[in-house]
């Protein structure tokens, strides 16, 4: 059967259901060094973007300096490796989604977790043989989620041996970096209410569609 086109899945609040993990790293490498640990509202400003953007945010009410983001990034990023990464589960609901959807569209990953660790997220997922490509950071410096969707599109077409047609594809996300990528690359733009940006963000990015949960993210697609 062939395929409608690409789906390009955000990761963590999107496919899989990271965020208890993450907040338990995160607030056991602020409290060790004896800071106030993070609320939920914290948390969702944390999970989208590049943690080098989003870690000084929480450090200003804290009263930690800036120039300690690498070491707390790396501290982090030890206690998740180790502790949470290799029981990355899916969100609920969305096992079943993807495998629907993966058999009318290829599937790729485009995430902001660095790759290694997004390899074993996905592996933990048991999807691996399923994904034509998975883009991530090669480590924890900013790269803007375009770029990553822009080197995604370029794989997948080199994967496939044909010339992806990007308007025939979906970036699919919960916050607005998802958005703002799709809509820069020319893909179609799908917001998700699971994760941890709010219909206002992803509405107001200017997604093409903003689904409620995992069964409607296949009706509208199937529709599409």
């Amino acid at each position: 059967m062939a395929k409608r086109g690409v789906l390009f899945f955000d990761l963590d609040g999107t496919l899989a259901d990271s965020g208890a993990g993450i907040h338990a790293a995160l607030n056991e490498v602020f409290s060790t060094r004896g800071h106030e640990v993070l609320t939920l509202d914290e948390l969702h400003m944390v999970i989208g973007p590049p943690l080098e953007e989003s870690l000084p945010l929480l450090f200003e009410p804290r009263g930690v300096g800036h120039e300690q983001v690498q070491e707390f990034i790396l501290g982090y990023r030890s206690i998740y490796k180790a502790k949470y990464l290799p029981h990355t589960q899916f969100n609920l609901g969305m096992d079943d989604a993807f495998h629907i959807l993966r058999e009318h569209w290829h599937v790729a990953v485009v995430t902001a977790k660095p790759e290694p660790q997004a390899l074993v997220a996905i592996e933990a997922l048991g999807i691996t043989e399923h994904m034509v490509t998975i883009v991530g950071p090669d480590g924890d410096h900013a790269h803007p989620k375009t770029l990553l969707l822009e080197r995604a599109v370029r794989e997948v077409s080199e994967a496939l041996g044909t010339e992806v047609l990007v308007s025939e594809c979906w970036m699919i996300g919960d916050r607005h970096h998802d958005i703002d990528a799709g809509l820069h690359v020319g893909t179609r733009a799908m917001g998700v209410l699971w994760g941890f940006g709010s219909h206002d963000e992803l509405a107001g990015a200017g997604a093409h569609a903003v689904v409620a949960n995992p069964g409607e993210l296949v009706t509208t697609l199937m529709n599409s």
